[in-house]
């Protein structure tokens, strides 16, 4: 990323512009997210919905080794993985508990001086409504043994509604692009930062083509 494209970047998040933009972004993955369960037939009566986020923050000693590269990886050894925990590979344990659901990713700065959280936000949903508590120390454990680092909060959050939708979609990109601290991830970084606010969600499951439901 050239000089020339780093000014256009924080130009944009100091123009007035960005705050339509940005909701323009916002409002169009909601409405990609909330038209995916409408279109799947509101098939979920009697299903359990959970959230699931898993953060990685870059450190004075790793940062020069995060890429979005690596963020994605850990998404796809987990949900579609073939490392065994108790002989039962990731993708067959995830299979076996969750029906569907939809990821995305946000991205948070909370001080100038410190490198940004990235966390990848599942909100999936069961035919269990007690996943919290039965497969919460197994499911860290998973995802531990794909990076040690990493945060993790795995959270029951009722039956379906439209709310359970609404309120649970997390997406946004709130950093600072003249830090130091977020300039030292390097060019490619930076240039997947920016376009984080226009993400297209990633479905899996049954939502991944709700007309098999």
């Amino acid at each position: 990323m050239d000089m020339e494209t780093l000014q256009t970047i924080k130009n944009y998040f100091l123009d007035d512009e960005f705050f339509t933009d940005d909701f323009d972004a916002k409002q169009n993955l909601t409405n990609q997210i909330t038209g995916r369960f409408q279109k799947s037939g509101g098939d979920f009566k009697g299903k359990h919905f959970y959230s699931l986020k898993i953060t990685k923050i870059p450190t004075r000693t790793n940062y020069h080794q995060f890429t979005f590269e690596k963020l994605q990886d850990i998404s796809r050894k987990l949900t579609n993985g073939l490392t065994t925990y108790g002989s039962i590979p990731n993708r067959k344990y995830w299979n076996k508990y969750f029906i569907g659901g939809v990821r995305t990713i946000s991205i948070k700065q909370e001080k100038e001086n410190e490198y940004p959280s990235f966390t990848l936000n599942y909100l999936v949903y069961s035919d269990y409504d007690n996943l919290d508590v039965r497969i919460k120390t197994h499911l860290f454990t998973r995802i531990r043994m794909v990076d040690l680092s990493l945060e993790i909060s795995f959270d029951y959050l009722g039956s379906y509604n439209q709310s359970v939708i609404l309120d649970n979609i997390e997406h946004g990109t709130e950093v600072d692009f003249s830090s130091p601290s977020l300039q030292k991830l390097g060019d490619k970084n930076l240039e997947d930062i920016y376009n984080n606010q226009f993400q297209r969600p990633r479905f899996f499951g049954r939502l991944f083509k709700p007309n098999r439901i």
